[in-house]
């Protein structure tokens, strides 16, 4: 068995849900992947930051099928893809050995406080 040989058969493993992963509908497709969300520190993203919103963040790693088959393509950069009903924009996009990431972003107007109306 080839190192490649191995790692597809170690897919499973990287995308369980009991112990790495979560279960996640991205683009109407449901599977398990990991998902990091993260500031915009953590993304270096900071220069695309405009007044009145805020950025979230999120990278995902999951299975290549049944995300494929079902979508036909791999989301490219500059697509928008919804993952749990949020429409994210596709900052980055990569399939290799099996496992999809994509770097996505979506910018937020924040939704003020209570605290914060008072003071207007």
């Amino acid at each position: 068995m080839s190192f490649k040989d191995a790692i597809y058969a170690d897919l499973d493993i990287f995308v369980e849900t009991d112990e790495f992963a979560e279960l996640i509908e991205i683009d109407g497709v449901q599977l398990p992947a990991q998902v990091l969300k993260h500031t915009e520190e953590k993304s270096q993203r900071l220069q695309e930051q405009f007044d009145g919103l805020h950025g979230d963040f999120v990278t995902i790693y999951f299975k290549s099928e049944p995300f494929i088959t079902e979508r036909g393509k791999l989301p490219q950069k500059g697509d928008w893809i919804l993952i749990d009903n949020r429409r994210y924009d596709v900052v980055f996009s990569q399939e290799e050995l099996g496992i999809i990431k994509v770097v996505a972003s979506a910018y937020r107007q924040p939704t003020p406080r209570l605290g914060d109306l008072r003071r207007i």
